[in-house]
């Protein structure tokens, strides 16, 4: 026994999952984005730096905000790629969830035939609607997943690039990025550093 609508199912979820995490899918994409970042802050990582001492760590210090400064216009670029990402995959969530509740609809009454008319065409179609099912499932997971490590990421990231970009001012009178007129007067170095520390602790954890 050959069910037509789960054969029309499957071909309709194949598609679908091809659109929503292929590899010209905004999680390909997200995921390409994420990893330049984690390359970006490997350079920019101020960890080790004495920003309150004078000195020869003076000059360690203006070296840290001038390749800062060097790197910002890749840094903003990229977080705006990020944001703009957040937004496609909210909706290509609301996309996958919907494919999934459809073809599961289908595939819990395909499920349903008795066992007695379950033949080995029906067993043989069984076994790829499961693993059809199976992957509509972890395309789900992995959407919520990548979603809100996107979202953490971009809130950690934006903040981080205010603090830097009003200590590099504060610091060094550089005229780098926007002004932060928001930013409080109270945020140090400090502040920064262990801000800086929690964006490389969410990159590294979702490698």
């Amino acid at each position: 026994m050959f069910d037509k609508a789960m054969a029309a199912a499957l071909d309709t979820a194949q598609r679908r999952l091809m659109n929503t995490s292929g590899n010209k899918s905004v999680l390909m994409s997200t995921a390409c984005d994420l990893k330049e970042l984690c390359e970006l802050t490997d350079k920019l990582d101020p960890s080790g730096i004495d920003f309150d001492k004078g000195g020869l760590e003076k000059l360690k210090i203006n070296s840290y905000w001038n390749r800062f400064e060097k790197n910002y216009p890749a840094l903003k670029e990229l977080f705006e790629r990020l944001v703009r990402s957040k937004k496609i995959l909210f909706n290509s969530r609301t996309t996958i969830n919907k494919f999934y509740k459809e073809y599961s609809e289908i595939y819990e009454q395909f499920r349903s035939v008795p066992k007695e008319e379950q033949d080995s065409d029906y067993l043989q179609q069984a076994v790829i609607s499961e693993n059809m099912y199976q992957l509509m499932k972890n395309s789900v997971t992995e959407h919520e997943l990548s979603y809100n490590h996107l979202d953490k990421v971009i809130n950690i990231l934006g903040s981080s690039l205010d603090m830097a970009i009003y200590l590099a001012r504060k610091s060094t009178g550089s005229n780098i990025g926007d002004y932060v007129s928001v930013m409080p007067v109270t945020v140090s170095n400090l502040d920064y550093q262990h801000q800086f520390r929690d964006l490389n602790e969410i990159l590294r954890n979702n490698e």
